[in-house]
């Protein structure tokens, strides 16, 4: 009995430890689905194919660009992405398709906006001209933040002086397992 006692006590804690490990994991994986293409794209933010305006008479920080690669309105829980996909230096700021063309012969439409959200657990992406209606990315998140910075490291909110997005992801699995958080630090590759 005793023998069978402390066998039942090394099983009990191999499945807590079993399980603990498998939620942990759930997590880990929310999470990651959560900061996977976010990052990417928040890497490609402000794309323009065109070279950018260096003559210091015209441009009062050089190199000037014709749009932000942070939109206005940038917050802890929301965030517009912008790109100039076609280089005609208007579209980033319309969020119109980069190829009309393209898009009517079955090709995939690139929006020049995208908007990620965060409300309620859910983390949401909508391509400005693309999607109808945002498009869920991860649910079941137990907060979500974005932070900006600029090029010396200090938090700013100005969209022309953000070159740096911070992205912090929290999540816990429904069974009330592992609590996993992750942060990331994306440099704007395109400002």
């Amino acid at each position: 009995g005793l023998v069978m006692a402390s066998l039942l006590g090394l099983v009990m804690s191999g499945q807590q430890a079993y399980w603990y490990g498998s939620t942990q994991v759930d997590a880990q994986q929310t999470t990651r689905i959560a900061l996977d293409r976010m990052v990417r794209e928040i890497r490609e933010a402000g794309y323009y194919p065109q070279t950018p305006d260096t003559a210091p008479s015209t441009c009062s920080a050089v190199p000037c660009y014709n749009f932000n690669a942070i939109g206005a309105g940038a917050s802890a829980t929301s965030l517009t992405l912008q790109y100039d996909w076609n280089g005609d230096g208007t579209s980033a700021a319309s969020g119109k398709v980069n190829d009309p063309t393209m898009c009517a012969t079955g090709s995939s439409c690139r929006g020049e906006r995208v908007t990620y959200s965060y409300s309620g657990g859910v983390l949401t992406r909508q391509e400005v001209g693309v999607d109808s209606t945002p498009q869920t990315i991860a649910s079941g998140l137990n907060s979500f933040s974005f932070s900006y910075l600029a090029a010396d490291g200090s938090t700013t909110t100005i969209p022309s002086a953000i070159r740096t997005v911070s992205v912090t992801v929290s999540a816990q699995t429904a069974n009330k397992g592992a609590y996993v958080t992750m942060t990331d630090r994306i440099r704007l590759r395109n400002r």
